[in-house]
């Protein structure tokens, strides 16, 4: 049976993820219409940047006829909007979030959509900036996008909410909420944690590292780019996922009293193997994270630092109709240029796109 189409979608928080995820709808399904509701600040800002078509601070008029409801709001905001929600829908409307941690959100969502019409959602597309005036409709481009349907839900309702998710550019990954929760204590939560301590030990702790900053322009940079992430949303995470959090932590702990204890005794065997080890795993990533529906077929290629040479690379591939579904910089020589890793649909793209790169000069990889 054929998926009806969303001809109505309602965002209650119009803010960096919701305003994203409006701008992207209005971008993707030019025919479905979007209703915002947030602060009238917001609101106003999110139709100047054409996140939304329409603005209501009324719940029960924005929720008419609406086909699909995100909540985007903080975490505990979207706990206290189900039992309001669920009063005002019919059981056909689809209802997800966006909230980064799943567990007791979902347990309250059975309390109030026994018929599973809810789907806990997490959009692993973030970024250091907040607001709709940080919004952009390509924040979720080729992003993983976590779906935890509750056990009530069925195919029919994960298959539509799936196929949106796509639609605004993202993949779709099916997963329990309990181990969602575990998952990005590892992968997003304690490498937060990791990034903040990192830079405050360099940038205020460390005697000698805190006047000589500028030394950290490069691999330090990167590593702690995270760390200017704002505490509000993190506030909420921190305590919402504070067990799995505390294990994961353990088990860093763990690594990092290891690792001192060899370089104190000036061995370097464990950590010989932990460096290969966490070599081979970190070239997994690619692969087998940013391919969940499909491997990504990836070509590493050399540009050399001088004016105009990405746009050059860019330009040859879209010329010849070529499209990069992924790029990342892999590393850097100032004065002599880098490495990128570029990710294309099918491996007859990559073979079409090493040939026209080596045709227009660039060095490329295997």
């Amino acid at each position: 049976m054929p998926q009806p189409p969303l001809r109505r979608i309602t965002i209650i928080g119009v803010g960096l993820i919701g305003g994203s995820i409006g701008m992207a709808v209005r971008r993707n399904l030019p025919g479905v219409l979007v209703t915002g509701i947030d602060r009238p600040s917001v609101l106003r800002a999110a139709k100047r940047r054409k996140a939304i078509h329409r603005a209501e601070r009324n719940l029960s008029k924005a929720l008419t006829g609406a086909d699909l409801v995100i909540l985007a709001t903080p975490g505990k905001l979207i706990q206290s909007y189900l039992p309001k929600i669920s009063r005002l829908i019919p059981p056909e409307t689809l209802v997800t979030d966006v909230g980064s941690v799943k567990k007791d959100i979902a347990n309250e969502a059975k309390k109030w959509f026994p018929s599973g019409n809810f789907i806990g959602g997490h959009p692993m597309a973030g970024v250091e900036l907040s607001g709709i005036r940080s919004a952009h409709p390509l924040l979720f481009e080729n992003a993983i996008y976590v779906l935890t349907p509750a056990r009530a839900t069925s195919h029919r309702a994960v298959r539509r909410l799936a196929a949106f998710v796509k639609a605004i550019g993202a993949r779709p990954l099916l997963m329990d909420a309990t181990r969602h929760d575990a998952v990005a204590s590892a992968v997003s939560h304690v490498p937060q944690l990791v990034a903040v301590a990192m830079m405050n030990l360099a940038g205020r702790d460390h005697r000698a590292a805190k006047r000589h900053l500028r030394l950290g322009a490069g691999g330090f940079r990167d590593l702690t780019r995270i760390a200017s992430s704002p505490f509000g949303l993190w506030s909420q995470i921190l305590p919402a996922n504070r067990n799995e959090i505390s294990r994961s932590l353990r088990l860093l702990e763990k690594s990092l009293a290891s690792y001192r204890g060899e370089i104190e005794k000036g061995r370097i065997g464990l950590l010989k193997r932990e460096f290969r080890s966490s070599r081979g795993l970190r070239a997994r990533i690619p692969r087998d994270m940013k391919g969940f529906l499909h491997r990504l077929e990836t070509l590493e290629v050399f540009v050399s630092d001088k004016p105009g040479n990405l746009a050059r690379l860019t330009g040859a591939l879209a010329k010849h109709r070529i499209n990069i579904k992924d790029i990342e910089l892999m590393k850097v020589r100032e004065g002599t240029g880098g490495t990128f890793r570029l990710s294309f649909e099918t491996g007859e793209e990559l073979i079409k796109a090493r040939r026209v790169l080596q045709r227009s000069g660039f060095e490329t990889g295997r």
